[in-house]
């Protein structure tokens, strides 16, 4: 086996990147397979045959069109953070279309170099109800064979929009920096537009969303003086 990365992590566990699929498959007819797992017994100086599990992963898993039909709407996709590693698009797509209807497609984030699943993924709805539905709800419970797991929704921020708005007319026709996810706004903003809208009774402590890193949305503070 033609190993070209090799990438240790603290928390016990590493990355594999072959040279050759080849090698992958015979890694995995190395295996010992055990409710529907796989292991592979490692020794070092410390320890002797030591079952460790692997978790090979197939790229077709990383995406999953659930309805063909339903234009891909941004602005109606959510972020899924804390996705368990071993779930495929197919099976966020299947926990999310039963909790709330409406999915047309399902992505796992993957590290670009390694092309393996980050623990993140996209969820885009064909329908505004569903999509409010699921950022309204916050945190879901991932529930699929033994896993079984509380994640966080957010809704997914795009770094390309205008000012919903101003269209940029106030803000030098530049990017909104900021998107407000309470269900009363759902728009981007520049930080003009944000104020003065945010000014009105009732509005004054939304949260504005920004796009941190890995596309991650991240709730920022807020105060204008």
């Amino acid at each position: 086996m033609a190993v070209q990365l090799l990438r240790c992590v603290l928390a016990g566990y590493a990355f594999l990147l072959f040279q050759d699929e080849s090698s992958v498959q015979a890694l995995i007819d190395a295996c010992i397979q055990e409710d529907d797992k796989l292991y592979l017994c490692v020794s070092s100086p410390t320890i002797k045959d030591k079952p460790v599990q692997i978790r090979p992963w197939n790229l077709s898993d990383s995406d999953f069109v659930m309805d063909g039909s339903s234009p891909l709407d941004p602005r109606k996709t959510i972020f899924v953070g804390g996705v368990p590693r071993p779930l495929r698009a197919v099976e966020l797509a299947m926990i999310m279309d039963r909790l709330y209807g409406g999915v047309c497609y399902a992505g796992i984030d993957t590290d670009p170099e390694l092309k393996y699943p980050k623990g993140a993924g996209r969820v885009a709805f064909s329908n505004q109800q569903s999509y409010i539905a699921a950022i309204s709800a916050r945190f879901v419970q991932l529930q699929h064979g033994d896993i079984d797991k509380r994640v966080e929704v957010k809704p997914y921020v795009l770094d390309d929009q205008m000012c919903d708005e101003c269209q940029g007319a106030r803000c030098g026709g530049k990017f909104a920096p900021f998107f407000c996810a309470n269900v009363t706004c759902l728009q981007y903003y520049c930080e003009h537009c944000w104020a003065t809208i945010h000014s009105r009774p009732g509005r004054e402590f939304h949260k504005p969303l920004v796009k941190e890193g890995a596309d991650r949305p991240r709730t920022v503070p807020f105060r204008w003086c």
